[in-house]
């Protein structure tokens, strides 16, 4: 199912002609809170705890692991409306212990969010709504362990590769520091390999 949507309108839309019942939505609509950020502005901490689920609406984010002295930071995950829209701290989001990842804008950004406690509820209520959410986890997972795979096992230049194949939304919207980050080698490093790829394109 595709689940990219740029409002709230057509968020619900898609999720009533799936199927979903108009109570559901009812009580969706009931607790889901509209939230903007400016550019660089942290959505959630390291040391808080995950008590929502975000849907990236528009701009984008990404999910840096934080370091217990705060002095290494490291992308491990992007989040933009045409990738991986559904959003959240992992480790901390279903264990509702505190996180070790911060959550930061990188551009002037609006997300959806629902409090875990009223999702859980309305997801108990309706077994149609549960598996379009089981289904939506499970391949942003699936995805998210896929790359993580390709960053312990490729060269950066085969890495890089895969990220322009897979997801060239990233490189068009995620500034190259965090992409950098992500892959585990400078900001100079990951400039030449684009040099080097626009020399072969």
């Amino acid at each position: 199912m595709q689940f990219s949507f740029n409002s709230t309108t057509k968020l619900l839309e898609n999720l009533q002609n799936s199927g979903i019942n108009e109570e559901i939505l009812l009580q969706l609509i009931q607790h889901i809170k509209s939230i903007t950020l400016k550019p660089n502005q942290l959505l959630l901490k390291a040391g808080q705890i995950n008590t929502h689920l975000y849907y990236v609406l528009a701009g984008g984010f990404v999910c840096r692991f934080v370091s217990g002295d705060g002095e290494v930071k490291r992308t491990i995950n992007f989040y933009l409306n045409e990738l991986h829209p559904v959003m959240a701290c992992i480790d901390s989001y279903f264990s509702q212990t505190k996180t070790q990842c911060e959550l930061k804008a990188i551009a002037k950004s609006t997300v959806l969010a629902i409090p875990k406690t009223e999702l859980d509820k309305i997801l108990n209520l309706d077994d149609k709504f549960k598996t379009l959410y089981d289904n939506l986890l499970t391949r942003a997972l699936i995805e998210e362990n896929d790359l993580k795979l390709k960053i312990i096992s490729s060269k950066p230049d085969e890495l890089y590769q895969y990220i322009l194949r897979e997801f060239a939304v990233v490189v068009q919207k995620v500034p190259s520091k965090y992409i950098a980050e992500l892959m585990g080698i400078s900001a100079e490093w990951l400039s030449k390999l684009k040099s080097k790829q626009r020399f072969i394109s």
